[in-house]
């Protein structure tokens, strides 16, 4: 445990900006590099690292000291990541169109092979239930299976995001993936987690 990092969360708690302002200083571009393994966006990474500070700075009295401020702030900033997953919209292209001869703008009709609403349904449903599920893991289960899983990272990548040797990685997914198995067993769903 750093006690000047304790003494400076503290600070901070108490409204000192001068504090506040080191520890943002000084972690900024640690967390900064920490989303960006995650999310591969910089300009994104940029927003969420703000993100990550303004969350810390309400909840620095809450900062206990027995991880290091690194580590609570990734864990911060691996939450952010993960919340900003679920809720990532697809995003929406022109339809596609052509001109003509005379200059005018025709659209293209292009065959509906898209999944019926009642597909779309099961299918949201499903994806929600897969993710209520995994939402419902201890926080150590939950963000290994996120980061392996669902944003697909090496098991490396995951052992080096939270901080902790590939065998203990290895050792948090099974587990997890038989917790999964055996809830969304349960609920009827075929799961898209690649263990579970």
């Amino acid at each position: 445990m750093n006690s000047e990092n304790v003494e400076l969360a503290k600070r901070a708690a108490e409204g000192d900006q001068e504090a506040f302002e080191r520890i943002y200083l000084s972690y900024r571009k640690q967390v900064q590099t920490h989303i960006y393994g995650m999310i591969g966006d910089r300009f994104e990474a940029e927003d969420l690292s703000q993100e990550v500070f303004l969350r810390a700075y309400q909840a620095m009295h809450t900062y206990s000291g027995k991880a290091s401020l690194s580590r609570w702030l990734k864990v911060i900033a691996t939450n952010l990541c993960i919340d900003r997953l679920r809720k990532k919209s697809i995003s929406c292209v022109a339809w596609p169109s052509m001109v003509s001869k005379d200059g005018e703008r025709q659209t293209i009709d292009l065959p509906d092979d898209s999944p019926s609403p009642e597909d779309t349904v099961q299918s949201s449903d499903g994806t929600r239930v897969i993710l209520e599920a995994i939402d419902a893991l201890p926080s150590h289960y939950r963000h290994a299976v996120m980061l392996y899983d669902v944003m697909d990272q090496s098991g490396d990548s995951v052992a080096r995001h939270l901080g902790c040797p590939s065998g203990t990685v290895k050792s948090r997914l099974s587990r997890a993936h038989g917790i999964l198995r055996t809830q969304l067993a349960g609920e009827g769903v075929h799961s898209m987690v690649a263990g579970a």
